[in-house]
C-alpha cells in the first residue's frame, strides 16, 4: 500500500488479484479482477495469482510481485498494459540472470542506494533478490536459511541497512557487509504473541512493517491479529491499541498524518500523533 504518484490523493494497493488505487470514496482497477490465473493483456483482462507487494518505479510505472506466478510483471499506468518484467511466469525456481527465476516473490521496493535495483523477497527460496531496472537480470543480494517465509521488507534512509519480517521474526541486513541479524523474536521459527523486549518478544506471520521515525517500526503482525510496534531505542515491542480489531493485517503506511492498515478485503485509517520516537495515539 503506497500514496498513487499517478493519482494524487489515492492509495495504490493490491487486493490479491488485482492492482487498485482508491480515495476512499471512488476505486479503480488498474489490472486484474477477481479470479486468479495467468494472463496478458490491458486493465480488467489481466490475471494474477496473489499479488503480494508491488513498487512505483516512476509515476506511470509499477512493478508487481505476481507470487504465486513467480515472475514480476510491469504495469504502465499510461495505458494499463502489463508485461514481465523478470523472471519465468509459471516456472518456479532459483536462479540469477536474465529473466531468472524466483519461487514466491513477495515484497517489492525501490533501493534508496540504487535507484536502478529493486530489492524483492522471494520467499521459498529464503533469499532477498535483487532486479536490475535496466537490464531486468536478477541476481541474489543475500540467501540464508534463516530467511524462511521471508515477506516485508523497508529500508532504514541513513544506513540504507534493510529490515525483513521472516518466520515469526524481524531481522536486520546490513546493507554494505550484507549480513544477517536477529532484531526481535525469537530464532527457530517460535511464534505466539507476546510483547516483551526485542529478543523475548513473539510474533506470528508479521508481514510488512515500515519506518516512522529512526529505529521506530510499526509491524503487521497478521497471524496475532496486531499492529505490533519495534522500538529499538526502548528495547521493547508493544502493542498498538486501536479503536476496531484488525482482521488479518498485512500492509502499513504512514502519510499525511494518518496511519492506514491493510486488511482482507479493507484498508482502515487511523488518525495519528507522534512525538520523536514514541507512538502516542490513535483515532480512528
Amino acid at each position: 500500500m503506497e500514496s498513487d504518484r499517478y493519482r494524487p490523493g489515492y492509495l495504490i494497493y493490491t487486493d490479491w488479484y488485482a492492482l487498485m488505487t482508491s480515495d476512499g470514496t471512488k476505486t479503480h482497477i488498474i489490472a486484474g479482477g477477481t479470479q486468479y490465473g495467468y494472463r496478458k493483456g490491458v486493465g480488467a483482462e489481466v490475471r494474477f495469482s496473489n499479488i503480494r507487494g508491488f513498487a512505483q518505479i516512476s509515476e506511470k510505472l509499477v512493478v508487481v510481485a505476481d507470487t504465486h506466478n513467480a515472475c514480476l510483471r510491469l504495469i504502465d499506468r499510461s495505458t494499463n498494459k502489463t508485461s514481465v518484467i523478470s523472471g519465468q511466469c509459471n516456472t518456479r525456481g532459483y536462479e540469477d540472470g536474465s529473466p531468472g527465476q524466483f519461487y514466491f516473490p513477495w515484497s517489492v521496493v525501490m533501493d534508496q542506494r540504487d535507484k536502478n535495483q529493486l530489492l524483492i523477497t522471494d520467499s521459498g527460496n529464503t533469499a532477498l533478490r535483487t532486479v536490475d531496472v535496466k537490464s531486468r537480470a536478477v541476481s541474489t543480494f543475500l540467501k540464508s536459511d534463516s530467511l524462511l517465509e521471508i515477506a516485508g521488507i523497508t529500508q532504514e534512509e541513513e544506513s540504507g541497512d534493510l529490515y525483513v519480517t521472516a518466520y515469526h521474526a524481524v531481522y536486520r541486513i546490513t546493507y554494505t557487509q550484507r549480513t544477517l541479524s536477529l532484531i526481535s523474536g525469537l530464532p527457530g521459527g517460535h511464534w505466539g504473541y507476546r510483547d516483551s523486549t526485542l529478543l523475548n518478544s513473539l510474533f506470528h506471520g508479521p508481514r510488512e512493517l515500515i519506518f516512522i521515525t529512526p529505529r521506530v517500526l510499526p509491524v503487521a503482525d497478521s497471524g496475532s491479529k496486531k499492529l505490533r510496534l519495534l522500538d529499538m531505542n526502548s528495547d521493547k515491542v508493544t502493542t498498538l491499541n486501536v479503536t476496531n480489531s484488525l482482521t488479518w493485517p498485512n500492509s502499513v503506511l504512514l502519510t499525511n498524518n494518518s496511519l492506514y492498515v491493510g486488511q482482507h478485503k479493507k484498508i482502515t485509517q487511523y488518525k495519528c500523533e507522534y512525538k520523536i520516537t514514541i507512538y502516542i495515539h490513535l483515532q480512528q
